[in-house]
């Protein structure tokens, strides 16, 4: 049996397909561009006057939808071909991102995201598979690596591109510079089609199996391995993302503007670029499970120096400690997608690109739904105490990271001492 567009081994390859991962990394940039909407949140939630809890539907109707679709499109890419359904996404994606600049009420808005879901679903199920097909079978780390330098560059730049097309255009802007970027790429998908190669499988026996997501499950519950870096990528996001939610809101409150905050952001992003970028190295030299130790360790240091931070330790201290924890974050990401991709079969490269997603967005809904719950709890309470409201702010946002950098720790622990009871 054949999987059009699908990683091969007998096809000639390209010797410069690095234009190939650019339209790739183009397409996929949907996903990571959409930080741009977090340096949005306060502008969101003023313009719809809404209750600060509230603007986390924004995040989670978006999220929800393109999670729950992913593995599913994931084995469409695998069963119709991963362009197909990559170019589908794109077109989904851009009409999605233009009723959502336009949207008139808020009510208008969550519908736009919730079809950005569907197009994001669509496009970032096959964009790894695609990623990959670029490279010989034996390059798969360099591949993940690539693309996982690609999609931390684009929100590298989200930040910063979401401050300046604010100023321009308000908060719909975060929104309305994606469009052409999406066309863009869909414009230059026919030139990937003389670039993949096609596969030609022998049907291995576990196939049919692990490349459904009835499969999926069970090799969970038949490999505890597996389903234990699945979990560690989910708590990984969970705590992480607690840098996105809290800077849009501290660094305005210690007198930062947006374009500034957004700065910032993209520094913790650019620490992302560079441990993807730096996990090959590493894993020349160490096993993924001690390459994704190293990470977790270095991302709960980057977490409890950031939330150790006071308003006039910005800069540059919190820039320093906002690299550290992305290069951890950086590394696992790569460590984490070469394992499952090494798990699953070759088969399942839809699948196996969409699981990886999966992981980081339950992680992310987790982190919208509890730690802004969190948030507007020790802000209640700073100010019951007599803070300031900038003080109250402050506290209530950085104090976040003291407890995901906790719960990093026990996690970390807890995978060592998991590791080494098995020696003993």
């Amino acid at each position: 049996m054949s999987t059009p567009l699908s990683p091969g081994a007998d096809t000639p390859r390209s010797p410069t397909p690095y234009l190939g991962f650019a339209i790739v990394g183009c397409g996929a940039a949907i996903a990571p561009l959409d930080f741009a909407v977090n340096v949005a949140f306060p502008a969101m939630t003023e313009a719809f006057a809404l209750a600060t809890p509230d603007i986390r539907w924004v995040a989670v109707c978006y999220v929800i939808t393109y999670g729950s679709l992913m593995l599913f499109c994931g084995v469409l890419g695998d069963r119709l071909g991963h362009l197909r359904v990559f170019r589908w996404g794109l077109v989904l994606s851009a009409l999605a991102l233009a009723a959502c600049a336009a949207a008139p009420a808020y009510a208008w808005l969550l519908a736009g995201r919730v079809v950005q879901g569907i197009g994001v679903a669509l496009t970032l199920s096959c964009a790894p598979a695609l990623a990959m097909g670029l490279l010989a079978v034996g390059q798969r780390t360099q591949a993940l690596s690539v693309y996982g330098a690609m999609f931390a560059a684009a929100g590298l730049l989200a930040p910063l591109l979401g401050g300046i097309s604010m100023q321009h255009w308000g908060w719909a802007g975060v929104y309305g510079f994606r469009v052409p970027i999406v066309l863009l790429a869909w414009l230059c998908t026919p030139w990937l089609v003389r670039r993949l190669r096609v596969q030609t499988l022998s049907t291995p026996g576990d196939a049919s199996q692990a490349g459904s997501v009835r499969g999926l499950w069970g090799l969970m519950r038949r490999d505890a391995d597996f389903a234990w870096i699945n979990l560690l990528s989910v708590v990984v996001q969970f705590c992480s993302f607690t840098i996105a939610l809290s800077l849009p809101y501290a660094l305005p409150a210690a007198g930062w503007g947006g374009t500034a905050t957004g700065a910032m952001l993209a520094i913790w992003l650019l620490g992302v670029l560079v441990g993807s970028g730096v996990a090959p190295v590493l894993l020349r030299h160490m096993s993924l499970r001690s390459a994704a130790h190293w990470a977790q360790g270095t991302m709960v240091l980057g977490l409890a120096w950031i939330g150790a931070m006071s308003m006039a330790q910005v800069w540059p201290f919190m820039a320093l400690a906002l690299v550290v924890q992305g290069v951890g974050l950086g590394v696992f990401q790569v460590v984490y997608a070469d394992q499952v991709v090494a798990t699953l079969p070759d088969s399942a490269r839809g699948l196996s690109g969409s699981l990886t997603l999966v992981t980081r967005t339950v992680g992310i809904v987790g982190a919208a739904m509890f730690w802004l719950w969190l948030m507007e709890l020790l802000q209640s309470r700073a100010l019951a105490q007599g803070a300031s409201k900038p003080d109250a702010i402050w506290a209530s946002t950085m104090g976040l990271l003291p407890w995901a950098a906790g719960l990093a720790l026990a996690l970390l622990l807890l995978s060592v001492w998991r590791w080494s009871s098995r020696w003993h």
